[in-house]
């Protein structure tokens, strides 16, 4: 891997971790990640192109790796942590969400099958 694509693809990881936290944590950001997840990867800068059929699933943080591994690269399911009972997450969902569990680097690996797919 390049050191260009290492920073492209450590980027993205960093915008999507922020957009799960954000997520869980903002009402009506989770709303729009469950109604349109596909517009709501774009404004957080991760474009997913047409041919790829793209849905959101409420996930808790513990099974969102095994939902992400549901997703092919003409199919990306987006775990959506749940919506934080406080305004922070716990360590245990934050460990989750960013990745503790693998969890992010698997919805991330989903991501880059899907990129690699659309710009193939």
């Amino acid at each position: 891997m390049t050191d260009a694509i290492a920073t492209i693809d450590t980027d993205a990881l960093h915008r999507l971790a922020r957009l799960l936290n954000d997520a869980a944590r903002t009402p009506a950001l989770h709303q729009r990640l469950l109604a349109d997840p596909r517009a709501a990867l774009a404004e957080a800068g991760l474009p997913i192109d047409d041919a790829v059929a793209v849905t959101a699933e409420i996930t808790p943080p513990a099974e969102a790796a095994a939902v992400a591994a549901r997703s092919t690269p003409d199919r990306l399911i987006l775990p959506v942590p749940p919506l934080a009972s406080g305004t922070e997450l716990s360590d245990d969902e934050l460990e989750g969400v960013a990745g503790g569990g693998g969890a992010l680097t698997t919805i991330f690996n989903a991501l880059i099958g899907v990129f690699r797919k659309a710009f193939a």
